[in-house]
């Protein structure tokens, strides 16, 4: 019996040393430590601005900002070789974005539509080399300038021989010329306000524009001076530029009338320190030759002042 019970006790203490032999080292997951002999998540502080992702800090995404242009008017606002989008405009919508510490998604829409996709959120801001009009600020809320627009005109040739015309005063004075514009812009606002029986001819775009004024369909397009001067080196048998200023037009970022959020007030704080943080600058040195192309000699200063 003894011989029996001792043997039983053998038998089960070789059991328990196995059972010992085969138990592994605890091993956590990546993220994971050991705390009393179980897995616990690991926990990182991180700065603001960051989030913890699996122990590690992650910056955090940046809120979008949908920034509502029409990319077919250099150099404002245009597209590269690439496709993608380039110009005045959209250098100064990625500076608002540092700005803000916002990222920027431009939304390439035609002018006519803008406002409208402002309204209804399509858009967060416009910011398309709009003049800040009576009429339209009505429709939406305008930032503080931060260009001035010259706007001169591109003449039919045969129409300015004929005419002798080379002022603003003169041209308005003649009954029945025929102005050639875009929908909705000053091209055709100006002239339809002030000029003397005006004939408005509305078409889809600048190219449409320039060929009225070539084939002789139309007398005048009232323009920014890139614009104008483009067309006229394009085209110096049937086009001429009159310098004479039709007037100078205040540029404005736009967004949807009683927007409430505070962006508006961002972005009058943004324009008040354009020149003090350098955006100036740092415009006319990557677009001053683009504008020279089609003004010789001259640089983005042409459009800071009155």
């Amino acid at each position: 019996m003894k011989k029996l019970f001792l043997s039983l006790t053998v038998l089960l203490l070789a059991f328990s040393l196995a059972g010992c032999a085969e138990e592994e080292p605890l091993v956590c997951d990546e993220g994971y430590h050991i705390e009393n002999d179980e897995c616990v998540e690991d926990t990182v502080d991180c700065e603001e601005g960051f989030h913890e992702e699996a122990g590690v800090c992650v910056e955090d995404p940046r809120e979008v900002l949908k920034v509502g242009m029409d990319l077919k008017w250099p150099p404002f606002e245009d597209r590269d070789s690439d496709g993608d989008p380039y110009g005045i405009s959209v250098a100064l919508a990625y500076e608002l974005g540092e700005y803000l510490d916002m990222d920027i998604e431009i939304v390439d829409l035609d002018f006519s539509n803008l406002i409208l996709a402002v309204d209804t959120g399509q858009i967060d801001v416009i910011i398309a080399s709009m003049s800040i009009t009576e009429p339209r600020e009505e429709l939406v809320d305008f930032s503080e300038p931060y260009f001035w627009f010259p706007l001169i005109t591109v003449l039919n040739k045969d129409f300015a021989d004929d005419n002798n015309v080379s002022t603003k005063a003169e041209l308005f004075a003649i009954d029945g010329v025929s102005f050639v514009g875009t929908a909705a812009t000053i091209s055709l606002t100006i002239p339809a306000a002030e000029a003397n029986n005006p004939i408005i001819n509305e078409v889809v775009d600048t190219e449409s524009a320039a060929a009225a004024l070539i084939t002789g369909a139309a007398d005048a397009f009232i323009i920014s001076p890139s614009t104008a001067a483009g067309i006229a080196q394009n085209n110096p048998d049937t086009t001429v530029l009159m310098w004479d200023a039709i007037s100078y037009s205040p540029i404005g970022m736009a967004v949807r009338e009683g927007r409430d959020d505070g962006l508006l007030e961002e972005l009058n704080a943004f324009i008040a320190l354009l020149e003090e943080n350098g955006v100036y600058d740092r415009l006319a040195t990557e677009f001053d030759a683009d504008i020279a192309e089609n003004i010789p000699g001259a640089g983005l200063e042409i459009y800071l002042g009155e």
